[in-house]
């Protein structure tokens, strides 16, 4: 059941993203590394966004369908025919907007393995949702951390139909991608060499708490601090950041860096400050991979990653004080960073690859394949 070349035919289904963020870039990164093993994959997602463009941009097979809602049929045909040509061997959606239009035509074409990749926190409605995620569509639920399988089993979902497969970043590549110096970076954001620097990087959207990072910097005249990333809150951010006395001439908002491991390694610790449950954020396994300690909040899957004194360390969501607490203790210790950047490189390194996730991915295909052939 893998194909007449012995290649698996695998359809990647991000027709509902329709922007650019960490499942997006999970997905496009996993098809890719599938596709370099021999697979034959193809991605499905909406024309002209940064799915499509970035999966073109790397060679892969797309095919622009689009999902607006759960219950989006605009390009049903689109999926059908692609379904009818392609025959795939599993189809794997990755956003919520995808949970029924792909799975209800994958199981009516016959498709043997469809998958769903839990990337959020939330738990799954009670009722008909339940029933269609946890029994009638999907042959597994992948889990992007142990905390979102939490949820998933509090959701009422049985527990053999949850796999946990942590995100994972291609290491190597990432740290290749550095280019300039951090003294160059530094000289461009105006920030001395030899400063302290903490810095967020993501979207300037509420649940980021990049409000929290900025109050607890305001607490810390011997900290500069950067903020990397767009997004709707960038106004009120910057208007809170000149009212408050000092705190404009630390604080760069640097916008949206193509160059994100150049920006990165110009810091001396990352924040990710989110007030909600992150499941498996990207930029941490990333900081990890450039040997920089990262301050989190404990919740969802951060901790899971970020072991608490020992490559980084926790604070609550939310906890201004607690964060500049946080910040004033590796600013004091330059040794402790340094270890708790070597000890989170270690780790990322033997946890959180790129090449891990996708054999773990790569086994349940063929698990579930050779599972799906016994039975046929």
């Amino acid at each position: 059941m893998t194909g007449g070349n012995g290649a698996r035919r695998i359809l990647q289904v991000g027709s509902g993203f329709s922007s650019w963020g960490g499942a997006e870039l999970h997905m496009v990164n996993l098809a890719t590394a599938l596709a370099s093993r021999g697979n034959d994959v193809i991605v499905a997602a909406r024309p002209g966004e940064f799915v499509a463009r970035e999966t073109e941009r790397r060679g892969l097979k797309t095919v622009g369908l689009t999902c607006c809602k759960q219950q989006d049929w605009r390009d049903s045909a689109g999926f059908r025919r692609l379904l009818r040509t392609f025959r795939p061997h599993v189809v794997h959606v990755h956003t919520s907007y995808d949970y029924f239009v792909a799975p209800v035509l994958a199981r009516l074409s016959g498709v043997p393995v469809v998958l769903m990749s839990r990337h959020v926190p939330f738990r799954i409605k009670p009722g008909l949702s339940r029933f269609l995620y946890g029994k009638a569509f999907f042959t597994r639920i992948i889990a992007l951390s142990d905390s979102v399988r939490q949820t998933l089993l509090a959701s009422g979902i049985d527990a053999a139909k949850i796999v946990t497969i942590h995100h994972g970043t291609d290491t190597d590549a990432f740290r290749a991608q550095s280019a300039r110096s951090s003294g160059a970076i530094r000289a461009e954001w105006n920030i001395p060499t030899d400063a302290f620097l903490v810095g967020m990087a993501g979207r300037l959207i509420p649940d980021k708490g990049v409000a929290v990072f900025l109050e607890a910097l305001a607490t810390r005249p011997d900290a500069f601090g950067v903020v990397i990333g767009d997004g709707p809150l960038e106004a009120e951010l910057r208007a809170y950041t000149a009212a408050v006395p000092g705190l404009a001439a630390r604080i760069v908002f640097a916008g949206f860096r193509a160059d994100i491991a150049d920006a990165i390694g110009a810091l001396d610790a990352l924040v990710l400050a989110s007030t909600w449950a992150e499941p498996c954020a990207a930029v941490v396994q990333q900081a990890m991979a450039l040997s920089k300690p990262v301050i989190g909040t404990n919740i969802g899957g951060t901790p899971e990653m970020v072991g608490g004194g020992e490559t980084g360390l926790l604070v609550p969501p939310g906890d201004a004080l607690a964060l500049a607490a946080a910040i004033a203790t590796l600013a004091a210790d330059p040794g402790r960073r340094e270890r708790m950047g070597a000890a989170g490189r270690t780790r990322v390194e033997s946890c959180f690859t790129l090449a891990g996730m996708t054999d773990k991915v790569e086994d349940l295909y063929g698990m579930l394949l050779s599972q799906a052939a016994r039975n046929s």
